[in-house]
């Protein structure tokens, strides 16, 4: 037996109202309509809804249960209605970002952190992957947005939206405690004596430190240890007397988290980091939420770096 929902949702109405009235006024109905409802659904379940000659209206155990029912489906629908209200407002959803390990442990989840303060109804998967990854997933619809350098995208590539966010700088890093830190001027000589932290295969960060060292005439790095983990490796920098590239961006300003720029020009240009996304794709309200708020990050953070 089928029974329109509407119907269930007036049902409990007139159970909590009390009265064909009060029912009739808040559903914007007549008491006729209702009477008709109810008569309806007694003669088509072969039951009765209500006990006959009380007043206020008294639900019969089926009448009580069917009420259940239409608050159910009453609460559901305006919870439903009032997620799709959030979601075209950009409060609620589900919001899948992808980026290099660095880029993740520092400067967007910090952006995150932020956001979603803002908006307790919405979820963001922070996904650390690399470029073949994060162009795989982002093609599965797996992450909405790439952040990243540009070079992630070849040049002129029509599948690919570029916004960018800043410039940055590939930099020497060690233990702010490092007997090079300091130093006016640290020679080639200094960092071929030196023992490195690696990255992993799969990162441009690596081909890059392996190509600037190169230029600089060290080919033959004293590898202390590699990971893919960017935790692991600013906890190793910390740790030891090791050396490794990293973006400016990785490094807490005035050596906060224990870290240090060594003062070495570095023969290579500066990278653009860029919001990716794909052209073709329509963006929700969400997803230009977070990209101008994390502009705004940027810019902030900058300022007082």
């Amino acid at each position: 037996m089928f029974i329109d929902p509407r119907h269930l949702e007036q049902l409990s109405v007139i159970v909590v109202s009390g009265t064909l009235r009060e029912a009739a006024r808040q559903l914007g109905t007549s008491q006729p309509a209702l009477s008709r409802m109810i008569s309806n659904l007694e003669t088509r379940a072969g039951m009765l809804l209500f006990e006959r000659s009380s007043r206020p209206l008294r639900p019969t155990a089926l009448g009580a249960e069917l009420a259940n029912q239409g608050r159910a489906i009453r609460t559901a629908r305006l919870r439903a209605a009032e997620m799709v209200d959030f979601g075209t407002r950009g409060i609620f959803g589900v919001l899948k970002i992808g980026a290099p390990p660095f880029l993740c442990e520092r400067l967007v989840s910090e952006a995150i952190a932020s956001f979603i303060l803002e908006r307790p109804e919405i979820r963001i998967d922070l996904v650390p992957d690399y470029l073949a990854g994060l162009h795989e997933r982002i093609f599965q619809n797996q992450i909405d947005i790439i952040i990243g350098p540009a070079k992630f995208v070849e040049a002129g590539n029509p599948e690919f939206y570029l916004e960018p966010l800043f410039s940055d700088a590939h930099v020497i890093v060690g233990s702010a405690k490092h007997r090079l830190i300091g130093t006016p001027k640290v020679s080639v000589a200094d960092l071929a004596d030196a023992k490195w932290i690696g990255h992993s295969d799969r990162s441009l960060l690596r081909y890059d430190m392996e190509e600037v060292l190169k230029v600089m005439g060290i080919r033959n790095l004293r590898l202390a240890f590699q990971s893919e983990s960017a935790g692991a490796v600013i906890e190793l920098l910390r740790s030891t007397d090791c050396l490794t590239m990293l973006p400016r961006y990785a490094v807490r300003a005035n050596a906060h988290d224990g870290l240090a720029i060594l003062q070495i020009t570095l023969p290579a240009r500066e990278q653009v980091v860029s919001m990716i996304t794909l052209a073709d794709r329509e963006q929700s309200k969400l997803t230009s939420d977070f990209k101008s708020h994390l502009r705004n990050y940027v810019k902030t953070r900058f300022q007082h770096a």
